[in-house]
């Protein structure tokens, strides 16, 4: 016997995600979003892997954001994502001295990882 489904019917949906932008970067192809109203991600996919992230930009007074501040936070995000595509081509370079601090960073990062964990 097969049991019957409902049927489902159209509501009125508001839509949390919006596409700001699908544009290549060095032959990568960078797609950037805003979801609700606050958080605006980037997405790249490289060689089967996707590498994503994000940013969380609040008004002032807690409003929607004015068109300007939608394009403000998409150039943010596709900075962000433009570095993210050089770094995984190996077109970013670290000076010695900004790369012996991120090791200090990374090795007392580990220390307190430890004790937490």
């Amino acid at each position: 016997m097969v049991k019957k489904v409902p049927e489902l019917k159209p509501k009125k949906v508001k839509a949390r995600i919006k596409m700001l932008k699908a544009l290549p970067y060095k032959g990568i192809m960078i797609y950037l979003r805003q979801i609700d109203e606050e958080i605006f991600e980037f997405i790249v996919p490289f060689k089967g892997e996707i590498y994503s992230s994000y940013l969380i930009i609040k008004t002032k007074t807690g409003r929607k954001h004015t068109k300007s501040e939608v394009a403000q936070s998409a150039a943010l995000i596709l900075a962000s994502a433009a570095t993210t595509v050089d770094f995984l081509l190996g077109e970013t370079k670290i000076d010695k001295k900004t790369r012996g601090v991120v090791k200090a960073f990374e090795g007392s990062r580990k220390k307190v990882g430890a004790l937490i964990n």
